[in-house]
């Protein structure tokens, strides 16, 4: 199986931790690289949203 996003193969593909159901008509296969840098992004989000000392020590200030 292939990630939808980095095209890379995933590596012991579970359909229960690697596909991403969007909803009904939508899906995505999304290997664990993928995975980590899209909670990355959605952290640096959530620390601009939500400035608390603990987002900001682990995820940064984004300017």
């Amino acid at each position: 199986m292939k990630c939808t996003l980095c095209e890379r193969s995933i590596d012991n593909y579970n359909p229960e931790f690697h596909r991403f159901i969007i909803d009904e008509k939508h899906s995505a296969d999304i290997c664990g690289g993928c995975t980590d840098k899209f909670f990355k992004w959605q952290g640096k989000k959530f620390a601009v949203l939500f400035p608390t000392n603990v987002m900001k020590k682990r995820f940064g200030r984004e300017k």
